[in-house]
């Protein structure tokens, strides 16, 4: 009775020719396609950048095409575009990298102000290397921003690229709708299709009103601590705004962290009390913000949290920059919008149930 239940194991471990096809076939289709997405992230980087930018860019292109054809509404949302954010980048960065060189000097010097403080705040400063840490900071910053000119050199070297993106972009906001809903109609399925409509369109929805509503709410941040500091009269204003409103991004400690600059440039040049006054008003805009604007976002939208922004961002700008982040963030935030689709229809099934 034991050989016979000891050849039965024996002939259960062993794979069956179909098993060990399927298993190395599995495998070797893995390197495979980690070979194509290698060789082929520049393209597909593209074309997942023209997808973003036409979901994004539709509703601006719907509201002309009421008074246009659709193909010139889609061109001259294209080069409104294009002219406001060349100029836009042309004087930020303009303006930025010379604040940032004043920043090399004026920087360490507030730090070294706070640490030759003779109470707590000074001590703490001292500690934590205030002065070194806020100059390699500063010193890391100007390696990786450049001026208007540099910036408009690097996008006439990067012409062809900027073409391919746009005429992928405008082929999706004139026909894309079109090749959805095609795609769409390739399933015979008719319930499953009325299902996929049924997530993938309010979630395109939702996902578009998150990006849209927390960029106009990150850009008035920078907008509001930009004011304050040229109002307090310290140096690089545009920087101090600019940095605040890339952080507001982030919910529920972004506006805190894009305050640090303004309130060590406050501590160093103003006065300690001036300092605690902004920051008690910054700790006051971080509850607002959290406590008001975020769950007003979310209601027009849907909840986003800090942890896959933060993530996202992370891994987006080691591996393609600026940009991927920032399109690492939108294509997050549809997924998001999916889940939270998928959660709301198994809520309806189950209470119908």
């Amino acid at each position: 009775m034991a050989s016979v239940t000891g050849t039965v194991e024996r002939r259960s471990l062993r794979l069956s020719p179909s098993a060990a096809v399927t298993i190395v076939s599995t495998g070797v289709g893995l390197v495979l396609a980690r070979s194509v997405f290698v060789a082929a992230h520049r393209p597909l980087s593209w074309a997942a950048a023209a997808v973003a930018a036409a979901v994004v860019l539709d509703p601006v292109v719907d509201r002309l095409a009421r008074v246009l054809p659709r193909v010139p509404a889609v061109l001259a949302t294209l080069l409104a575009l294009a002219a406001v954010g060349v100029g836009t980048t042309y004087l930020v960065f303009d303006g930025i990298e010379g604040e940032i060189d004043r920043l090399q000097t004026v920087a360490p010097d507030a730090a070294r102000a706070v640490e030759d403080r003779t109470d707590r705040v000074g001590e703490l400063a001292r500690d934590f290397h205030l002065r070194e840490r806020v100059a390699s900071s500063v010193d890391a910053l100007d390696t990786r921003v450049t001026g208007g000119g540099d910036v408009l050199r690097s996008t006439a070297g990067t012409a062809p690229v900027y073409l391919v993106g746009a005429i992928l972009t405008i082929f999706l906001m004139t026909f894309g709708p079109r090749i959805a809903a095609a795609a769409l109609e390739q399933d015979p399925d008719l319930g499953r299709r009325r299902r996929v409509a049924d997530i993938v369109g309010p979630a395109v929805w939702r996902a578009r009103r998150a990006v849209l509503l927390t960029a106009a709410h990150a850009a008035t941040v920078g907008l509001l601590v930009g004011g304050v500091a040229t109002a307090l009269e310290l140096p690089a204003p545009s920087a101090i705004g600019f940095a605040a409103a890339v952080f507001a991004l982030l919910p529920h400690v972004g506006v805190v962290v894009g305050a640090l600059p303004l309130l060590l440039l406050t501590l160093g040049f103003r006065s300690g009390t001036a300092a605690l006054v902004l920051t008690t008003t910054v700790l006051v805009a971080q509850a607002l913000d959290s406590l008001v604007m975020r769950p007003h976002i979310a209601r027009r939208s849907l909840t986003i949290g800090l942890f896959v922004p933060w993530v996202v961002a992370l891994v987006g700008y080691s591996v393609y920059g600026i940009g991927g982040a920032g399109y690492g963030l939108i294509y997050a935030v549809f997924a998001l919008a999916v889940l939270d689709r998928l959660a709301e229809q198994h809520d309806a099934r189950m209470a119908a149930a």
